[in-house]
């Protein structure tokens, strides 16, 4: 996989910070309302109070004894905070209808407890808190005064506001906001990347050396519609090279069959002996380098279609027996395993026959006379394995470039045929791979796509 396809596509990108600027924004918020509610502690001190005198005004309006009074579960918080929280009902003539810990109101400071409505009185020391609150309840048979004093927050009243100021100013009103901005510029982001993922796509369709993919850049923004089109100059001026050289490599390599051809018939009429031997196993080699030549120029334009089918099976047993008396003149023999069954593969046969006669080829030539194993996999795999001297430090040699040879390397070679069947793997979006098998020689894969 390339580096490329490893990287994070753009939209993601640009989603990953909007979520980000999305937490600064909700931080951002939560900070204020923090230093805000810090600032501004005497108002977050009356909120506190007056919350707790609509609590006790719902506990008083809802109760049904006369005179009313409130419940146990309302009256909690002062039965466990004796020395914190009091309350104090009284009634229009000022007879006391419940209260308590009504010793604490003894620390307030003011005159008259019964003139006005809704007000609260922080102390004047900021050290120590002091807090009495007072509202008036009108009734029909008489108005109720409720009193509320809090000199200590061990119930964490004051902490509960602030959390209920968050809910209220924050998070209510900014989170239906924020889910509405992000999922309109996730919309919005999908959108404008469109074209720019549609010439990302194209352009990874795009080849060298075979025909261009249709792309249309009608509906393309003008950067974009640029860019496309400068790639497809690029490529097509690509293209135009490429397949001058291949054409000069094709007719070099066809000029010379004539003439190597005559050359091999002449060696073969030699009589035996050590130089006639030695120089036609080196005729044998130029001729295979031409004919490797041929092939290089055609493996670059070489297009399977998806719908070209091929029994892998059938391709791998034609193969092996056209290769065995080339095995036998060289001291070695081709054994088979796993072709008991058909195997239906994306593939062209004839393509599929030559990579995998180069590496049967390679095998025998390297394996210095000791057997080749050729073993095929029901998931559409084969492995070619010589008992050679291996291959040589995979960070060094690059196998499957043109011309390359590894330190070593057996006289009379191009250093063409895996470049060859690298190629012809990619076209049918196969794979191959190579390793030092345990025990000794080098084992190559090839693996095509099952139908």
């Amino acid at each position: 996989m390339s580096a490329a396809r490893t990287r994070p596509r753009l939209a993601v990108l640009m989603t990953r910070r909007l979520f980000l600027i999305a937490g600064i924004v909700t931080a951002a918020n939560l900070l204020f309302v923090a230093l805000f509610d810090a600032s501004d502690r005497d108002s977050l001190v009356a909120d506190v109070a007056m919350r707790e005198l609509n609590r006790i005004e719902s506990a008083l309006t809802t109760t049904l004894t006369d005179p009313p009074v409130v419940n146990a579960a309302d009256r909690s918080i002062y039965v466990n905070h004796p020395q914190a929280y009091g309350f104090l009902v009284l009634a229009s003539d000022g007879l006391r209808l419940d209260a308590e810990n009504t010793e604490l109101f003894q620390q307030a400071d003011f005159r008259d407890m019964t003139v006005g409505n809704d007000w609260v009185i922080n102390g004047s020391d900021p050290d120590e808190m002091l807090v009495v609150a007072k509202r008036v309840l009108e009734r029909s048979d008489g108005d109720l005064r409720v009193f509320f004093i809090m000199l200590d927050d061990p119930a964490n009243l004051i902490d509960y506001e602030v959390l209920s100021e968050f809910i209220g100013h924050v998070w209510g009103p900014l989170v239906p906001i924020a889910l509405l901005l992000i999922g309109g510029t996730l919309l919005l982001i999908r959108r404008t990347i469109a074209p720019v993922t549609k010439a990302a796509d194209w352009a990874n369709s795009v080849v060298p050396g075979q025909a261009m993919p249709d792309f249309d850049t009608d509906d393309l923004p003008a950067e974009i519609a640029d860019l496309t089109e400068a790639t497809q100059r690029a490529i097509n001026r690509l293209n135009m090279e490429l397949g001058s050289e291949q054409r000069r490599a094709a007719e070099a390599a066809h000029a010379l069959r004539t003439p190597i051809a005559v050359l091999v018939a002449r060696a073969d009429s030699l009589p035996p002996g050590p130089s006639n031997d030695r120089f036609r196993e080196d005729v044998r080699a130029v001729s295979r380098t031409v004919t490797q030549l041929l092939t290089s120029a055609g493996a670059d334009r070489m297009q399977i279609e998806e719908d070209e089918i091929a029994d892998l099976t059938q391709v791998v047993t034609d193969v092996v027996a056209e290769l065995a008396p080339f095995a036998l003149l060289h001291g070695s023999e081709i054994e088979l395993s796993g072709a008991d069954a058909p195997i239906r593969v994306h593939g062209s046969p004839d393509a599929m026959k030559l990579a995998l006669t180069n590496l049967i080829e390679n095998a025998v030539l390297h394996g210095g006379g000791t057997p080749v194993h050729v073993a095929l996999d029901h998931s559409a795999q084969v492995t070619v394995r010589d008992h050679g001297p291996g291959l040589p430090d995979l960070a060094e040699v690059r196998l499957f470039e043109p011309f390359c040879r590894g330190p070593g390397a057996r006289s009379g070679g191009a250093g063409l045929g895996l470049a060859i069947i690298e190629r012809i793997q990619r076209a049918h979006g196969g794979t191959v791979e190579a390793w030092n098998a345990q025990g000794g020689g080098a084992a190559f894969c090839l693996g095509y796509r099952p139908v």
